[in-house]
């Protein structure tokens, strides 16, 4: 398995992100900018939900997906979708730009496989916890 990251950076729609200023947003900006974020969610949501049960394929195929949100006001039009993949490029990325505006711009950054995770100790004790137990012999 192998985690297919993208970058996806819809164009500008509210203040915020046409001035880039994010620093004292006034309600009206805030709701103006979580609208739009809402608008990209309802468009791709029922995209995502389908991608998981598409039929196998010899690669590219799909077992779950994450989308990452942008954190500061005047970013809230950039993502960071986690695509998690047997093995290959299941080539979404065209399919996604197709029904997102004018504009927007899709980075495949590349597929990456996990190395460590930290802080160890909770590492270490989710991979025990998954291990199977043995069955206790009874006589």
């Amino acid at each position: 398995m192998s985690t297919l990251a993208m970058s996806i950076h819809l164009p500008p729609t509210g203040e915020l992100e046409i001035s880039g200023n994010g620093s004292s947003p006034t309600e009206d900006e805030m709701a103006e900018e979580m609208g739009a974020r809402q608008s990209f969610l309802d468009i791709v949501s029922p995209f995502f939900e389908t991608l998981p049960n598409r039929p196998s394929r010899r690669s590219g195929n799909i077992s779950s997906i994450e989308l990452l949100g942008g954190n500061v006001w005047s970013q809230l039009n950039r993502y960071l979708l986690l695509v998690t993949v047997d093995i290959g490029d299941p080539r979404i990325d065209r399919e996604l730009l197709a029904m997102l505006p004018e504009g927007t711009r899709i980075s495949v950054v590349g597929a990456y496989g996990s190395l460590q995770t930290w802080p160890e100790a909770q590492a270490a004790a989710s991979r025990l916890s998954a291990m199977p137990q043995p069955a206790v012999a009874t006589h």
